[in-house]
């Protein structure tokens, strides 16, 4: 995790090395830049005074015992979230034939969800945090339950650092499959590479149960792999990836964290067009 307090190369959050991305990526692979959008929240970070995160550290030390750090964050109104800009979110949900409704699970605050809510009728999330939800709640989003949001269908579905934070993160890629409009629906994902999955509980984290089965070891190979191993053999046909930085706002150590962090738009397939399995990815045929 890259966290700062002083000046940094920003370009640097959407550099990435395309030829060592599949050839079949290459083609698919938008290189971002550091937009009004992004600016805008790191210089917002970057004024957070001093003393609110003394009083937020103080607060949370007092909360620690009886919430998770999620939880926390959403009392004492710290820890925002941010992925991508309103312009690139338009750019990435270019391909949703119709805006209608979309789904936002693992919502959070809603900070994020908030860069594409306007491009659809209506919004609906899921959150697990209580705090977190009485947010969504406030924004004016439709609650949907944990257990019931796959029951009925979207136009849109986003899963937005969510999959290495569930313990079972293919179910979770199915039951977006089954949602999501075959006819001109779309899947938008955000998944931190190098991949490291765990799930949060109160006062700990645990490794996830059924981890997505990522090859290789930098950025491209992982992204590679996850489009062409797990990705594409479910049904989701991409149709466009970049790379952006996954910000939080900071605390006492720093004004603000990052992580390279991959978006990805898709558009689902139906299942009798499978791919065979010769179009799995394998690492050592990287293309450089």
């Amino acid at each position: 995790m890259e966290s700062q307090f002083g000046a940094v190369n920003y370009n640097y959050w959407y550099e990435i090395d395309k030829t060592k991305l599949h050839s079949e990526i290459q083609l698919k692979f938008k290189v971002h830049y550091y937009d009004s959008d992004t600016q805008q929240f790191v210089q917002d970070a970057c004024n957070i005074s001093y003393f609110k995160h003394v009083w937020d550290n103080t607060m949370s030390i007092f909360l620690l015992p009886f919430v998770s750090a999620t939880s926390r964050n959403a009392i004492l109104n710290r820890g925002l979230m941010f992925v991508a800009s309103s312009l690139l979110f338009e750019e990435m949900l270019s391909h949703c034939f119709r805006k209608e409704s979309v789904l936002d699970i693992g919502a959070g605050d809603g900070n994020v969800t908030s860069k594409f809510a306007d491009l659809f009728t209506s919004v609906y999330a899921t959150e697990c945090s209580p705090p977190m939800r009485n947010r969504l709640q406030a924004r004016g989003y439709h609650l949907m339950e944990l257990d019931t949001w796959h029951q009925r269908s979207y136009d849109a579905v986003s899963c937005l650092n969510v999959l290495d934070r569930c313990h079972e993160p293919y179910k979770l890629l199915q039951d977006m499959y089954n949602t999501v409009k075959i006819n001109g629906g779309t899947v938008l994902i955000a998944l931190v590479l190098p991949y490291h999955g765990s799930v949060e509980g109160i006062n700990s984290w645990e490794r996830q149960r059924d981890p997505l089965r990522i090859k290789g070891v930098s950025l491209e190979e992982q992204l590679s792999s996850l489009i062409l191993d797990v990705l594409k053999p479910m049904g989701f046909e991409l149709n466009l990836a970049t790379k952006v930085p996954y910000l939080c706002t900071g605390d006492i150590q720093a004004k603000y964290y990052s992580l390279s962090d991959c978006l990805i738009s898709l558009n689902v397939r139906p299942q009798q067009q499978q791919p065979s399995d010769s179009d799995s990815y394998v690492v050592s045929n990287v293309s450089h």
